[in-house]
């Protein structure tokens, strides 16, 4: 191979995997990218550096290189400019195409396949959003991390030199810093040494102490998983691999595109995984067992997700496809020195599993950029709303589906300097924006009719049409419309918000930030339950001090009947309660409530008399 040659064969796959993603460089920011980028300010001193980058979020992640670091590093250098972003993750790619090539040359002695193996995987939909979405970064960054421990455990074998093991491990230990999945790299390395180099088995069982001692720490910080993070270990797992397999070949997802013929799609996702098996079945035969150790990256990887049964997501087979990549790799390259009718049927099969993933990858990726840009439009825009408006709610209407779930419930404004700013009731009418509230209840982000109404008749908040992409000021058009139409008492209170104060009645101090302190007793007015079952909800916050004498008595009266009495102590310092309410108040225009609490507490020089302070009241 000549140096043209050898160029193009390292690096046609990056130019490929560039011309395939190229939306994906040019993304902007959207949904947990902004909660990573408000990770700076709560860094003022090195004590909170180390505790933003340590400290256990999001079911107990800990992932201080992919998602912590990189977003705080790259907001100091950068700020809000997404490329240089985008760049380090399209350079984390190349590197990762460089070590798949290296490794499936070494593994099968193929230049083809380690031509093959990077391309097929560069090809597949599955890093669509990787490629696309600074948050899934960690997808790339593990997938480095796990080829690189592992091209240096091949070199260790080839070598001897016990330099490369201990490299090995300096990736193995750095890799646990970009994804939970890490854990897994011992049982691949164990698995490639019983299948191909059995001498090396006992090289890895050390690294097997490690995963088990961070799984052992990660499931101690980790929250009890709930909702979409249940884990479920039944025969569910049987299908949800199921689904798996096909999402990693490509064709069942084809609908994206606009294809109409998904059994046709689903014959030939089946079809390519008989190929394979079938080629894994002759290797076996002809007592070959490396194709089994492909076949066990992917089932390894995927193992760790497969009991989540809730919460099945595309871009999970990212680094489990490595391994069916490289399987199929080899398979072409055993194929071109075969009969011609192998050559055809195997080419043939490569050629449907690119024409379906190559399309929808395409597609994918342009929809994380329009979206994306459709966000940056949006948040610049209310950007310089608020510049114009400083003191005024800001609330926009025509927001999209898609777009709303990219920045409201993340806090994204807050990165842009932008506080108080609401989703008009009637784009949450009209629009259907989804709810989710397995994931999270969206109802804060919504200005109640009545609210707003009241809000514009005093010239407190302005309306901004976000449909055309720039916001457009409808404020006049909207308070006209808005007064012509059924205004309801809002069945939601943000407590500590001004804007909610005609809601409340005797018994409130003002606001104190986000939050509002009541007295002994104190009074609120709310809207009706529109359906039976729903039930009346508080969230609220009581000084430790509140206990020093026992427990408190939290008594709800609601239309001069008692509802609810509740006994909170001090595990009770952030409650939130919930209590039915009775099913006779269906429909019902709006309903008083009556809080009364049994003790007060006095701050030395308040002078206040206060029991608890309440952030939401609502029904549900």
């Amino acid at each position: 191979m000549n140096r043209v040659h050898r160029a193009v064969w390292w690096t046609l796959p990056s130019l490929l995997c560039l011309a395939l993603y190229w939306y994906g460089l040019k993304c902007w920011f959207a949904q947990d990218d902004f909660a990573w980028l408000s990770l700076h300010f709560d860094v003022q001193d090195l004590k909170g550096l180390w505790r933003n980058l340590f400290t256990p979020m999001a079911q107990g992640t800990i992932r201080f290189l992919s998602e912590r670091g990189f977003f705080l590093l790259f907001y100091w250098l950068f700020g809000m400019d997404a490329l240089p972003y985008r760049i380090f993750v399209f350079a984390t790619q190349v590197a990762n195409l460089v070590l798949l090539a290296s490794v499936a040359r070494r593994l099968t002695g193929s230049r083809l396949a380690g031509f093959a193996a990077p391309v097929l995987w560069m090809a597949n939909s599955a890093l669509a959003t990787p490629m696309a979405w600074s948050s899934s970064y960690n997808q790339i960054l593990c997938a480095f991390f796990l080829l690189l421990s592992f091209h240096l455990f091949l070199r260790h074998i080839e070598t001897g030199r016990w330099s490369y093991y201990w490299w090995q491990w300096a990736a193995f230990l750095a890799g646990f810093g970009a994804l939970e999945l890490n854990v897994v790299y011992p049982a691949l390395a164990f698995s490639y040494a019983l299948l191909c180099a059995r001498r090396q088995m006992l090289k890895t069982l050390p690294m097997f102490g490690v995963s088990i001692l961070y799984a052992a720490l990660h499931r101690y910080v980790a929250p009890s998983a709930t909702g979409v993070y249940t884990m479920y270990w039944d025969r569910s797992i049987l299908q949800t691999l199921r689904i798996y397999t096909e999402w990693t070949m490509g064709t069942t997802r084809l609908d994206v595109v606009g294809f109409e013929q998904m059994k046709l799609a689903t014959f030939a996702a089946w079809v390519l995984v008989a190929a394979l098996a079938a080629f894994v079945v002759w290797k076996i035969y002809r007592r070959d067992l490396l194709a089994l150790f492909f076949v066990s990256w992917y089932v390894l990887v995927l193992s760790p997700l497969l009991p989540l049964r809730d919460h099945m997501t595309t871009y999970y087979v990212t680094i489990p496809a490595i391994g069916l990549s490289m399987l199929a790799a080899w398979a072409l390259a055993e194929a071109s020195r075969s009969a011609i009718w192998i050559r055809i049927i195997s080419f043939g099969l490569a050629a449907i599993y690119l024409a379906a993933a190559i399309p929808l990858a395409r597609a994918e990726t342009r929809w994380h950029y329009d979206r994306s840009h459709a966000v940056r439009d949006l948040m610049l825009g209310a950007q310089r709303a608020r510049e114009i408006h400083p003191r005024q709610a800001i609330v926009v209407s025509g927001v999209s589906n898609d777009v709303f779930w990219a920045t409201f419930p993340d806090g994204a404004f807050r990165t842009v300097g932008v506080e108080n700013i609401y989703v008009s009731p009637v784009a949450y009418q009209r629009q259907r924006i989804e709810e989710h509230p397995e994931i999270q209840d969206i109802t804060e982000f919504f200005l109640p009719s009545a609210i707003l109404l009241r809000a514009l008749d005093r010239g407190d908040a302005v309306v901004y049409d976000a449909a055309g992409g720039r916001l457009r000021n409808i404020t006049t058009q909207y308070s006209f419309v808005l007064g012509a139409s059924k205004v309801e008492e809002p069945r939601f209170l943000d407590v500590g918000n001004p804007l909610f104060s005609k809601q409340l009645g005797t018994g409130w101090y003002p606001p104190d930030g986000t939050i509002r302190w009541m007295g002994p007793r104190a009074e609120v007015r709310l809207g009706g339950p529109v359906a039976t079952g729903q039930s009346l909800h508080l969230l609220g916050h009581a000084p430790q001090e509140l206990f020093q004498n026992g427990t408190v008595r939290l008594t709800v009266d609601i239309n001069s009947r008692e509802l609810a009495n509740f006994q909170l102590g001090p595990d009770n310092v952030d409650f939130e309660l919930a209590v039915p309410l009775p099913s006779d108040l269906k429909g019902t225009g709006a309903i008083s409530l009556v809080l009364a609490v049994s003790r007060t507490w006095s701050a030395q020089g308040d002078g206040r008399m206060i029991s608890l302070a309440f952030g939401k009241i609502f029904i549900r």
